[in-house]
């Protein structure tokens, strides 16, 4: 099991940690560390989970934004990026998602709503300027994301799962536009955007986990493209689903046939890629081979 698990970190090239990616973590623990400290207020502090004042927010967009933080910065080493261009995408993403989440948490501790609080002249500017780091945000993801699908230094089904997944936090961003467009999060009368927005969001960690763990597996890289491609098609239909729901206006849980069924099918596609890639570790583990050779793109 550790020879494996070094293999993972070989692999995925975690270590050695360049110097860039060693601020972005420390970024990213700090807002995951926040997130988790909010978690222990509400269970002492108690109040509502949903709604426009709640620690909910301080919590989960501390975990969000930390969790995301420390995958772009990780995804950075695959372009190989020059060192000051990988320093000042990094910089630029650590401060808007730092900035962002003070603001939010800091409208909670005052015990106003973050979003969409035009109360006071105060609010609106904290509302504006939250508007501005998240556009930041999705700019620098879309450079990111650009930059992968033209050139990534990885082993074809990583480079796949990197890149869908960064296809599919654009879709998230986009759906967040729509917050802003609809001036809430709620699109008729019970739709609700952050559903769509949060699952999207974090296809960017489960499909390169999902390749990860095929490059554990004795296989051909053929078939492992072909699992991840299985995965990420899952994640998109499980998307859509939520997309139905969301944009018929129905409640999460107001399950409709078609969200149902696509629901059911995304999942299906998407447990039996795990399935898929989670044998092929246990198989490894069963007869250990040589290190796993794995093709650059």
């Amino acid at each position: 099991m550790s020879e494996l698990f070094k293999e993972l970190v070989r692999i995925g090239r975690f270590v050695p940690a360049t110097s860039y990616q060693r601020f972005a973590y420390v970024c990213s623990a700090l807002l995951i560390l926040s997130g988790l400290v909010h978690g222990v207020v509400y269970l002492v502090d108690g109040g509502p989970w949903n709604g426009p004042i709640s620690w909910r927010k301080p919590i989960v967009f501390g975990l969000s934004f930390g969790i995301t933080l420390a995958t772009l910065a990780w995804m950075l080493q695959f372009l190989r990026p020059r060192a000051v261009v990988a320093w000042i995408l990094t910089v630029l993403l650590a401060l808007a998602a730092l900035g962002e989440v003070f603001l939010i948490t800091m409208q909670r501790w005052r015990g106003v709503a973050s979003h969409f609080n035009e109360t006071t002249a105060f609010d609106e500017q904290v509302f504006s300027r939250m508007g501005q780091l998240v556009s930041l945000i999705v700019l620098l993801t879309v450079i990111i994301a650009v930059w992968a699908l033209i050139r990534l230094d990885a082993p074809p089904s990583l480079a796949f799962g990197i890149r869908a997944g960064l296809v599919l936090m654009l879709v998230s961003q986009g759906v967040g536009v729509q917050m802003i467009v609809e001036g809430g999060n709620t699109f008729g009368d019970d739709g609700a955007l952050k559903v769509p927005h949060a699952v999207t969001l974090h296809a960017a960690q489960v499909l390169p986990a999902l390749a990860l763990l095929l490059l554990l597996s004795v296989s051909a890289e053929r078939r492992r493209v072909r699992v991840v491609a299985l995965g990420a098609a899952g994640y998109a239909v499980l998307i859509a689903s939520t997309m139905v729901q969301t944009y018929s206006g129905n409640a999460p849980l107001d399950l409709g046939v078609v969200s149902s069924v696509l629901a059911l099918a995304g999942l299906t596609l998407l447990a039996t890629s795990a399935v898929i890639a989670l044998r092929g570790v246990a198989d490894r583990l069963r007869r250990p081979t040589a290190p796993t050779v794995v093709t650059p793109s």
